[in-house]
């Protein structure tokens, strides 16, 4: 059996067992990528980036966008300004360009942009 047809085989046990919430919930999780690992793919990006151009820092709003979205962060929150943080302070260990960003206020300004 395939990957796809070992889970859809799984969850049909599960729910003809009467654990429908157990399989609801893995159902639910197909797909998603984990916080770490996506955390992980937007410090890569700073690492890799040159962001004095304009091409660069829209990419990487529209991937914390992304990432937001995925996560069901909203601005101002913990969780959001603890990642926008690390992002942050991921630029300064890589001595990565802030073109653009002055600090850490006007990078949170420019990153919420499609969010708010």
């Amino acid at each position: 059996m395939k990957n796809g047809t070992d889970v859809k085989f799984q969850l049909d046990i599960l729910r003809r067992d009467g654990y429908h919430a157990a399989a609801q919930i893995i159902e639910s999780m197909q797909g998603t990528v984990s916080r770490e690992a996506e955390m992980e793919y937007l410090k890569e990006f700073v690492r890799k980036g040159w962001f004095d151009e304009e091409l660069a820092r829209d990419q990487l709003r529209c991937l914390w966008t992304a990432y937001c979205f995925h996560q069901r962060l909203d601005v101002d929150t913990s969780g959001y300004d603890s990642g926008l943080l690390d992002l942050w302070d991921t630029m300064a260990e890589e001595e990565a360009e802030k073109a653009g960003w002055s600090d850490y206020d006007s990078f949170d300004n420019f990153m919420c942009r499609y969010l708010v």
